[in-house]
């Protein structure tokens, strides 16, 4: 059955970036596991004095879930237009509620539409190659893999810092 599932796919999400130091195309992968809800343009609340990176925060599911925007985030000098995005991504991160134990969620922008794949699990485990990450995405403190495959390189994040709130971005460096 196992075997089953890996030769028919798994779904994966690939939100496109822009990452200034970057000369090819990077995606942010996710897993079929961490998407919870792709949804369309929705009010975000902002907090006054927060990070760039974070947007604001929006209610979902009786619940106020930080909006991230991953350009921000890994860029320096974000460019001009990054406020507006297309699509909202209900993720999970992977992190839990210390108090609660409840697993935390994140929503991540999307300035162009999510593209969404199959792949199975021999062509994840092969068709990726890691490679070094450019210097905004391994400053970036989320990074946990970059890879290359074809023309297009994919990063993997670790946003349970930036929801759990023990994460600050300074000068592209992380504080703990």
């Amino acid at each position: 059955m196992a075997n089953e599932r890996q030769q028919a796919g798994i779904r994966t999400f690939f939100l496109p970036m822009t990452i200034n130091d970057s000369t090819g195309n990077v995606f942010c992968l996710f897993s079929q596991s961490q998407v919870v809800e792709i949804l369309g343009p929705r009010p975000i609340q902002q907090i006054p004095y927060s990070p760039a990176y974070l947007k604001g925060v929006l209610h979902y599911s009786d619940r106020l879930l930080p909006v991230i925007n991953l350009d921000d985030l890994c860029n320096r000098n974000p460019k001009d237009g990054q406020g507006r995005y297309r699509q909202l991504v209900v993720i999970r991160t992977g992190a839990v509620d210390l108090v609660t134990g409840e697993p935390l969620k994140a929503v991540v922008t999307a300035n162009v539409r999510v593209r969404i794949a199959k792949l199975s699990g021999q062509e994840l485990a092969t068709a990726f190659v890691e490679r070094e990450a450019p210097p905004s995405l391994r400053d970036s403190g989320v990074l946990r893999g970059f890879f290359q495959r074809h023309a297009d390189s994919v990063a993997v994040f670790d946003l349970g810092p930036v929801v759990q709130g023990t994460f600050e971005k300074c000068f592209g460096e992380p504080k703990h």
